[in-house]
């Protein structure tokens, strides 16, 4: 994992320091809001069927980001852009978790949550290709750095809760497509994650829940994910 997140910063670097030699100064921020279907995977926990008869809703988890982008390439109608930025994610499932990663309390007690937060810091390249004036097709490969993880209940104990994790590690990678609308030098735009490859959360996925893959630590799992952008260029 170590070695995948230094390959990962290492292109990262390499690319943008090339692109300031030879590339003309155009940036893109944006600003995204996105919705998720809540992760409902339980497996063989003895209290999946309750859990999930009280929470039937589909969507539940939340996402914000802001990112910052230069354009690093352009021939006719592609240009290709690369960025980071600040993104948070907040899961608001009720489920079992392991209380005991944390290393706060090692108490044998059951614990859940209601809500999961995650704040990251997203590597990405993004594409547009135009398909007609003003309108683009947009495409991102997205790498997640995680450097800090959140739990709380509300319903529970304030002495106990939260428990925080602060400790930057590679997430996941994925791919998003979508199209976007520009106006002058602003745009608004809709996408969907398309691929999401990420590490097994192991506080979530354990044996509480009776998670058969024990040695497996990547897993491809891709709930429906859309995402509202606004941006502007310069």
């Amino acid at each position: 994992m170590k070695r995948l997140l230094l390959s990962n910063l290492i292109i990262f670097c390499s690319i943008a320091i090339y692109s300031q030699s030879i590339y003309s100064k155009e940036w893109m921020l944006t600003i995204s809001s996105g919705i998720e279907a809540h992760d409902k995977r339980l497996f063989d926990y003895s209290e999946k069927e309750a859990l999930l008869e009280m929470q039937p809703e589909f969507w539940g988890t939340y996402h914000y980001g802001l990112d910052i982008q230069r354009k690093i390439w352009r021939k006719n109608r592609l240009s290709v852009f690369l960025g980071t930025g600040i993104s948070f994610e907040k899961a608001t499932f009720d489920r079992p978790f392991n209380h005991l990663h944390f290393e706060k309390d090692n108490f044998f007690i059951l614990r859940a949550l209601d809500t999961y937060k995650k704040a990251q810091i997203p590597l990405s390249i993004s594409t547009l290709w135009e398909l007609k004036e003003r309108l683009f097709l947009k495409g991102d490969i997205i790498s997640n750095l995680v450097y800090s993880k959140s739990i709380e209940n509300s319903a529970s104990d304030p002495a106990v809760f939260p428990y925080i994790e602060k400790n930057l590690n590679f997430d996941g990678i994925c791919l998003d497509l979508g199209v976007v609308y520009l106006v002058n030098k602003f745009w608004v735009g809709i996408k969907s994650r398309m691929i999401n490859y990420q590490m097994i959360d192991k506080i979530i996925f354990n044996s509480l829940i009776r998670d058969p893959r024990v040695d497996q630590k990547w897993e491809w799992s891709n709930p429906l994910h859309l995402d509202f952008t606004i941006g502007y260029m310069w």
